[in-house]
């Protein structure tokens, strides 16, 4: 028999890795509850002489060894799609608030500042693997007809990609006279000093639309001085095992929005954060909801409030009009219960999510 890690999905239609026991004969297509990627590998020999250990399957070319995944996707390939992701939700994110006044921004932490930011032999700055990449998703993406007129009104320069985005590292003067150059630091040393001065001083015109930077490479999460608002996506291209540094991380963006008045908003749904991760977050999310729980916040959980205060959008004028208001809340609140949505105290249950994903609600 052999151990072997794979996707598998419940009755819920949830895929979750887990550890699954087979032996020869073995449909991995039924052992995952029936996923079609899987579909072909059935065993047929498993060998176990140290040192050749693997797992053959009939009717399919690829041979699983020991340490060596199939049809996993390659770590540069991940952080590519990573990065897409991030900025196709940051667009998103501008068509919905920049009406209103909101500046979008989104923070992408790094494991290292070479990644972004590398110097050659004259010690000139140039561009690291993941600006270069950044650039050129980006010229893509904006070029779409769903951005037309967002690349107009504030994409209009020729090469605007790079203008876009910057990171905030860390000074390493050197000697005098040489060129500045940057360092990987914890966020918690002297070092940071410059970092923090360049956040702080430059806030308000962070915040501007004259200001062309959105989008943010960061190597720390800068344990102190980060209090810049509105950043709605975070993208960890790092690998970030400690709670700690997780808390830190999504710490950046749990700030309320403000408009280019500096005013504070109080929308719920304006202030919503993205997270783009590499790694799983579910352990880390599920502790932190408890915690917010134990202070007497409800997930999963929706009443009538949650939608009084909805804005309507006078179609002519495009002007807010009034509040939905309680009679009309409560309407919704009957549908969602009605198609089996939420049950009769409020709790959302796992169809409305499947509607979701699947466009039907």
């Amino acid at each position: 028999m052999a151990k072997i890690e794979m996707d598998t999905k419940n009755k819920k239609g949830e895929v979750k890795r887990k550890v699954v026991t087979v032996k020869q004969g073995d449909d991995l297509c039924e052992k995952s509850g029936g996923r079609d990627i899987y579909k072909g590998f059935i065993v047929k020999d498993i060998y176990c002489k140290e040192g050749n250990e693997a797992v053959d399957f009939a009717a399919r070319s690829e041979i699983l060894r020991l340490g060596k995944p199939i049809g996993t996707i390659a770590d540069d390939e991940m952080k590519r799609q990573q990065i897409r992701a991030t900025i196709e939700e940051h667009l998103n994110k501008e068509i919905e608030l920049n009406p209103k006044g909101i500046k979008v921004l989104s923070l992408f932490f790094i494991d290292k500042v070479a990644n972004y930011r590398e110097y050659d032999a004259e010690g000139k700055p140039t561009k690291g693997k993941y600006a270069r990449r950044f650039e050129e998703i980006c010229n893509e993406v904006i070029g779409r007809p769903k951005y037309h007129d967002l690349f107009h009104s504030l994409h209009n320069e020729e090469d605007e990609a790079e203008l876009v985005h910057d990171g905030y590292f860390s000074a390493d003067k050197g000697k005098k006279n040489e060129p500045g150059k940057w360092k990987d630091t914890k966020g918690d040393t002297v070092a940071d000093d410059s970092t923090y001065n360049l956040i702080m001083r430059d806030k308000e015109r962070l915040l501007s639309f004259d200001c062309k930077i959105r989008f943010i490479f960061s190597h720390s999460a800068l344990k102190e001085g980060w209090d810049n608002p509105n950043v709605f996506q975070i993208c960890t291209l790092n690998e970030t095992k400690s709670t700690i540094k997780k808390r830190q991380e999504i710490g950046r963006g749990l700030r309320l929005c403000v408009n280019q008045a500096g005013e504070r908003q109080y929308e719920p749904s304006m202030n919503i954060l993205t997270i783009i991760a590499n790694e799983s977050y579910d352990e880390f999310a599920d502790g932190l909801q408890k915690e917010y729980e134990n202070d007497g916040i409800r997930f999963r959980f929706l009443e009538a409030a949650n939608f009084a205060n909805i804005t309507i959008i006078d179609n002519e004028t495009q002007e807010e009009r009034h509040y939905l208001g309680s009679i009309h809340a409560e309407k919704i609140m009957e549908e969602l219960r009605s198609k089996g949505y939420v049950d009769k105290n409020g709790n959302v249950k796992d169809t409305l999510k499947k509607a979701i994903q699947e466009d039907k609600f």
